[in-house]
């Protein structure tokens, strides 16, 4: 708004003195010639200067000119020599020793008391080798199985018997009758059984301690021959028996024996 008002002063101050201007150039001529008016103003004549104009607006930005080419690159300069190596120097010499004073010599102790020596005594008689225990030499062991042909049985409860002995060690105690092992020394033994089954029937096998089921094995196969087996690790005490309860019909026979049973004491109490 400041700059219009400026702009349209100036116009009005130009045109004023320009409205003056024309007035005197054009003013009447005296009578006898010798007024200013009968003097043609010559062309080199001109009239006080005007005031300065109002200065205009800044132009617009002119446009960026084009980029110049990008220069050479300068010449690397050549790797300068390595320097010779310094010379190492001589070691300086050893520094004498140095001469320290000897520490006092601390107060002396009082003597220890002298305790009194005892009478000896006198030495024992050896005595007498102990006794070995009985047991601790004695073992345990069996390995019964069967000859008959076949056994049947409808009752999971049915003891499996057995008909001969292979291994019965002395103090060992096994009924055949009943397949039954009674502990008669308290340790822990290992048990293991196998037995046969014949095709067309099904048998279920149980190795029980007294009168619980410990381990079972069994087979619904009736296409063919089975072998049901098993183990187990037993901690026995007195009067404790072991033996084999069966279910179906199991098969033996000499001279392969496909069904027995057998024990150990793997140590004693």
């Amino acid at each position: 708004m400041q700059i219009c008002f400026l702009i349209v002063t100036s116009i009005a101050i130009l045109l004023a003195n320009s409205i003056k201007l024309r007035a005197t150039t054009t003013r009447p001529a005296f009578a006898d010639g010798h007024g200013p008016g009968s003097q043609v103003c010559p062309m080199c004549c001109q009239g006080p200067a005007g005031t300065p104009g109002i200065p205009g607006l800044p132009g617009n930005q002119g446009q960026y000119g084009p980029a110049g080419l990008k220069g050479n690159a300068g010449v690397k300069g050549q790797k300068g020599e390595i320097g010779p190596t310094a010379p190492v120097g001589n070691p300086g010499p050893k520094g004498d020793d140095g001469i320290g004073l000897p520490g006092k010599v601390g107060p002396r102790g009082p003597p220890g008391l002298v305790g009194a020596i005892g009478e000896s005594g006198v030495k024992g008689e050896k005595g007498d080798a102990g006794e070995t225990s009985k047991n601790s030499a004695q073992r345990r062991a069996f390995t019964v199985r069967r000859i008959t042909d076949s056994d049947t049985s409808t009752s999971h409860t049915t003891h499996l018997p057995f008909d001969e002995v292979e291994t019965l060690l002395p103090g060992t105690s096994f009924n055949l009758a009943t397949g039954t092992f009674t502990c008669n020394m308290p340790g822990t033994y290992v048990f293991t059984f196998s037995v046969n089954k014949e095709p067309s029937f099904h048998l279920w096998v149980h190795l029980r301690k007294n009168n619980d089921a410990v381990i079972s094995g069994g087979s619904n196969d009736s296409g063919s021959y089975e072998q049901v087996s098993g183990s187990a690790v037993l901690d026995l005490q007195q009067g404790d028996s072991v033996y084999l309860t069966m279910s179906g019909r199991a098969n033996s026979g000499s001279p392969y024996h496909y069904t027995s049973f057998s024990g150990f004491l793997l140590y004693s109490e």
